[in-house]
């Protein structure tokens, strides 16, 4: 009687562990955008935290700027995924494909972040610009690397 608890209860931890790892695989934490939304994931593998991250972008005649920061004025971590979305509204209705080119900033300190996206060039960090035709619908990332005494690069994956 023992041993037929024992299997029992092996046997639900199998089906619970393999209900777990199929339920981790179908329920991925990347952000999916909408048929009228472009995802931009921005990985962070920097050596250290970051104030802001900063990016001015282009798409045909029309020139945006925005930025991340975190709300508790925290520096962002090194390693995270950063997640920017754009609808087709935002982007004037833009026709496709886009050819979309951006420029990130890294400001190294954390500063109360303002519309202008106008900092202090003793701490901003300028990398190299990244262009690509995108379609809306669609994911794409971005790996920054670096660190603010060697600088910072970025590439598209």
């Amino acid at each position: 009687m023992k041993r037929k608890k024992i299997g029992i209860t092996i046997a639900a931890m199998v089906i619970l562990g393999l209900g777990f790892i199929v339920y981790n695989r179908t329920n991925s934490d990347r952000y999916v955008p909408d048929e009228d939304e472009i995802a931009l994931h921005i990985q962070l593998d920097t050596k250290e935290d970051i104030g802001l991250l900063i990016y001015d972008y282009r798409i045909g005649n029309h020139e945006y700027s925005g930025g991340t920061s975190n709300a508790d004025r925290s520096l962002i971590k090194h390693d995270s995924d950063n997640i920017v979305v754009w609808n087709k509204t935002e982007l004037n209705n833009s026709p496709e494909p886009l050819e979309l080119s951006i420029q990130f900033r890294i400001i190294t300190e954390y500063v109360t972040p303002n519309y202008e996206n106008i900092y202090p060039e003793d701490i901003t960090r300028y990398l190299n610009p990244i262009s690509w035709e995108a379609h809306f619908g669609e994911s794409y990332v971005i790996t920054i690397t670096g660190d603010k005494t060697n600088g910072y690069q970025a590439a598209f994956n």
